[in-house]
């Protein structure tokens, strides 16, 4: 009598179907906690913007940026755009405190 195999047949062949090399790897799953940080922080910087509709206005504007991205899957590229989303970042803090519209930042993060 053949004993019963330890993983069930469906499960099995869905197994077969998924390899290592066709999930996602280290990598992407680091790249896309640094996007997933940057958008945080840019979103925790808004919410200290007095006027709101000048907060939602921004708001939208870096949320639009990001969806316009979100199905990119080349690394350099996405590198590429975190890295500009960054320099965007420092660029649109240093005029919010120059304008004084919120507090200078406690630390300065890069």
């Amino acid at each position: 009598m053949k004993a019963p195999p330890a993983v069930p047949a469906s499960l099995s062949r869905a197994a077969r179907k998924i390899s290592v090399k066709d999930g996602p790897n280290l990598e992407y799953f680091l790249t896309r906690a640094r996007v997933l940080s940057l958008y945080r922080e840019i979103q925790r910087t808004l919410k200290g913007v007095k006027d709101p509709r000048d907060r939602q206005e921004l708001q939208h504007w870096a949320r639009s940026d990001f969806e316009q991205f979100r199905h990119e899957k080349n690394p350099d590229k996405i590198k590429s755009l975190i890295s500009q989303g960054k320099h965007q970042f420092h660029a649109l803090q240093t005029n919010l405190t120059l304008s004084s519209t919120i507090a200078p930042p406690k630390n300065s993060r890069k």
